[in-house]
């Protein structure tokens, strides 16, 4: 990747708007875009960061210019963005007007390469570009709510882990090459070696079979069972899966936790069904666990299944519930039926989970919701092909390690898992991986 002249694009979406933005990154990002300036002579060789106002030479209008030195900046370069009338037409004359005028020394950006730039230059994280990804491609407001919570990168963190397990290991192997006629340096023992390896390679074949796992999962929609205590959810939750998997329980605040397990529904739709405690106003420290719980499963809700034993809807509590549903598709449901009056009306859908009443329309329902949902996990169970490449290329690199007997093959092999395990971590990675990765974003980002 060419980091050594400044690149342009426009950086606002396509078409017409009240404004635009073409932004420039790289070294001399302010010299090229000066020379475009009309009275350039009288504006700053070089501005400190901020918001300078001024004129385009052709056509003369203005325009507000935003002036971000490096490495303070969203790239880690020097970064300079012009903000004018949004017209398609007349953002692509300024970038080619900054090009020309570099005389070679800036040219049109690639596609991510601003964000790659800023993976090189650490001012993000590949983790980071990762989530910047999702967004691009999101195309609902529940794919972009996905993207979001890849905020919490497990993967990432637990390769930092095995990296840093794994550094402790290589040292010992390069401390036995470097100083093997020293008495009182003793390199790692083979046995040893051989258990950490071995460990370190049933840890990444675990997440390798969960991310393939996800993967398969990843159009199966979330269906969270939520209502106030003891409305009957669990007693729903195990008529629906057909086998006991919840605690049933006439005592409130049995559900501590949230319990998921995968059904199929009419059709053969996949849906993973949430059962999780009872939302109420939390007093004490456990039951304030217990309604976080809650809410962060009813964030990541596709269907929401509102549970509800005495007619009412359970509006307040629903209000209550500190989670946003308004991406999720909701059933008002309508449990314990066989105990109503005879010929009383509801707007739910009447269940019993004791006599099964209710239950294949309820089925019914569900399969009709999750066809129109789009699944927030189809996006956030995705790590991207080239960081599940790096984890079997870390894996593989060990099982080297482990079959060969010469100290420095084995270091060599070591140190290649490494690297691999760094980048899933969010070290700077090789550049073919930041081009796969980074082929997918928009030209200004």
């Amino acid at each position: 990747m060419d980091a050594e002249r400044t690149i342009v694009a426009v950086a606002s979406p396509p078409g017409a708007s009240a404004r635009g933005i073409v932004r420039t990154s790289g070294p001399c990002a302010w010299t090229h875009v000066r020379a475009i300036l009309a009275d350039s002579d009288a504006l700053p060789a070089q501005p400190s960061r901020g918001v300078i106002v001024a004129r385009l030479a052709a056509p003369p209008i203005p325009v507000m210019i935003v002036s971000m030195p490096g490495p303070s900046s969203a790239t880690g370069e020097e970064c300079v963005e012009l903000h004018v009338p949004g017209n398609p037409l007349l953002l692509e004359r300024i970038v080619d007007a900054v090009v020309a005028a570099s005389q070679g020394g800036a040219r049109r950006a690639h596609p991510g390469e601003f964000s790659a730039r800023a993976v090189l230059s650490g001012a993000t994280t590949l983790a980071d570009a990762d989530r910047v990804a999702h967004a691009i491609a999101a195309e609902t407001d529940a794919q972009l709510e996905a993207a979001r919570l890849l905020e919490h990168d497990a993967p990432a963190r637990a390769a930092a882990e095995d990296a840093e397990t794994l550094a402790g290991t290589l040292a010992l192997v390069e401390a036995g090459i470097d100083f093997t006629d020293q008495e009182d340096v003793v390199a790692i023992p083979r046995t040893e070696l051989a258990r950490r390896i071995e460990a370190l390679r049933g840890r990444i074949r675990g997440r390798l079979a969960s991310e393939h796992g996800s993967g398969r999962a990843a159009g199966a929609v979330r269906v969270v069972l939520a209502g106030e205590p003891n409305a009957g959810k669990s007693s729903l939750f195990n008529a629906l899966l057909g086998h006991v998997r919840a605690v049933e329980s006439p005592q409130r605040g049995t559900t501590r936790d949230a319990i998921e397990e995968a059904i199929t529904l009419p059709g053969g739709t996949q849906a993973v069904l949430v059962d999780v405690p009872g939302l109420e106003e939390a007093t004490e420290a456990l039951d304030v666990r217990m309604q976080v719980r809650t809410a962060a499963a009813l964030c990541r809700a596709d269907v929401v299944v509102w549970c509800d034993d005495g007619g009412e809807v359970g509006g307040d509590a629903m209000r209550t519930a500190g989670a946003d549903l308004r991406n999720a598709c909701i059933l008002h449901v309508r449990t314990k039926c066989d105990r109503d009056v005879p010929g009383e009306a509801t707007t739910s859908i009447a269940t019993s989970a004791r006599t099964g009443s209710g239950l294949e329309a309820l089925r019914s329902a569900l399969a009709d919701a999750a066809t129109r949902a789009t699944p927030k996990s189809s996006v956030a169970a995705r790590l991207g092909s080239a960081r599940a490449e790096l984890l079997a290329e870390a894996e593989r690199a060990l099982a080297d390690a482990a079959g060969e007997t010469a100290p420095e093959l084995v270091a060599a092999n070591l140190r290649i898992a490494l690297d691999r395990l760094g980048e899933v971590a969010g070290a700077i990675p090789p550049d073919d991986v930041l081009g796969r990765l980074f082929a997918h974003f928009c030209i200004g980002k």
